[in-house]
């Protein structure tokens, strides 16, 4: 596919890890990195996913990253798709949510401009985005 003068690829393949700028995915036993915008949160290696991304003559730059199995996770160019689980509220515009459902990784902080609280537990999906390394809500879809 090609979108202007640069031709998009897609792969799946399975989630090995994240650093601030890269994602490092296994595709058919080769491991292949894709720098990023920013850094990607909420997957955790063994996730099979799937990603969209063109090529310059000195890397791969990732378009979009999507969790293929278990709750939806996706980031295409800037903006997150999410089902989380609504943990505490920290005060009127600050929650605590789980991203990752897994007891080895930490809870996340999400910013709103309005008062948002649910009850713990309370699984939601929504549309985030992040901002100097902050996540920011931009509209709650259901929860």
């Amino acid at each position: 596919m090609e979108c202007g003068d640069q031709q998009l690829f897609y792969v799946e393949g399975m989630f090995i890890c994240a650093d601030e700028r890269t994602v490092d995915v296994q595709v058919k036993g080769e491991t292949l990195t894709f720098t990023t915008p920013e850094r990607i949160i909420g997957l955790c290696a063994g996730d099979d996913v799937g990603i969209a991304f063109y090529e310059t003559d000195e890397e791969k730059k990732l378009i979009s990253i999507e969790r293929q199995e278990g709750p939806p996770l996706s980031y295409v160019n800037g903006e997150w798709f999410a089902e989380i689980v609504f943990i505490n509220s920290i005060d009127e515009t600050t929650f605590l949510f789980d991203l990752y459902r897994s007891p080895y990784r930490d809870y996340e902080r999400m910013m709103t401009d309005e008062p948002l609280s649910r009850e713990r537990g309370t699984i939601m999906t929504v549309l985030f985005v992040r901002q100097d390394g902050k996540n920011r809500l931009k509209k709650v879809v259901s929860g």
